[in-house]
């Protein structure tokens, strides 16, 4: 059984985790259609701190795994502990993917998006959703205790969302503070929405979206550098 496979029937072992970081968002993308057609980009901020949490969630039951030993046979057999991390992002990001494609699906049919703006949508998210889970991951290898894990993050991300302008317009924040945001990825997914939303998909909505996507790969390669969980 692949370490992929492994992680899929996990997740679907803990409904809990899996549906409701699948179901909720999805219901959100639903329901309020106002909102991806009035202001799509204020519902792009909301969906991403949904994902936020539902990344969590899902990455959390990497916590499980330590438990029950897991962890420990994968570090003594031929498999690196980055390999370990990323097919289980890889499952973890799973029902991201399928919210993605949701909201472009929707974006075409429902709320009459262009084409090019529902393709510059599903790149902005999709590398989102990759670097939330990456993310979510490596925090997870740094906690020995799941409510810790989710203490400390809910913490860290109400943090993030406060600066980075997911929650606040940066324009709104104290001038001293309103580039600090730009050390968390959330900061470059907004500017990237932000510039997808006013000028289209420009070389700065790739340059954005790839600074998000370095942000991931950092995570994934800092994750899988730790050798004792």
């Amino acid at each position: 059984m692949t370490i992929f496979k492994y992680a899929l029937l996990r997740n679907l072992r803990s409904p809990v985790a899996y549906f409701a970081g699948l179901l909720v968002p999805s219901i959100f993308i639903i329901a309020p259609a106002t909102m991806w057609t009035d202001a799509p980009a204020g519902g792009l901020l909301m969906l991403a701190t949904l994902m936020l949490l539902s990344a969590n969630l899902l990455a959390a039951l990497i916590l499980e795994d330590r438990m029950d030993g897991a962890v420990m046979k994968i570090l003594i057999s031929p498999t690196t502990m980055t390999r370990y991390i990323f097919q289980n992002l890889l499952a973890s990001i799973l029902p991201l993917t399928l919210q993605i494609i949701l909201l472009g699906t929707l974006g075409l049919t429902r709320y009459h998006w262009s084409l090019p703006f529902t393709a510059g949508i599903t790149i902005t998210l999709l590398a989102f959703a990759m670097a939330s889970a990456a993310f979510a991951f490596c925090w997870n290898t740094y906690f020995k205790s799941r409510g810790n894990s989710n203490y400390a993050f809910l913490f860290f991300i109400a943090v993030m969302m406060l600066i980075s302008g997911l929650m606040v317009p940066t324009a709104a924040l104290p001038t001293a503070i309103q580039h600090i945001g730009a050390i968390f990825y959330a900061y470059w997914f907004v500017r990237a929405v932000t510039a997808l939303a006013d000028y289209g998909t420009t070389a700065w909505f790739w340059l954005y979206n790839g600074i998000v996507l370095l942000f991931g790969t950092g995570f994934l390669l800092l994750g899988g550098s730790r050798r004792k969980l």
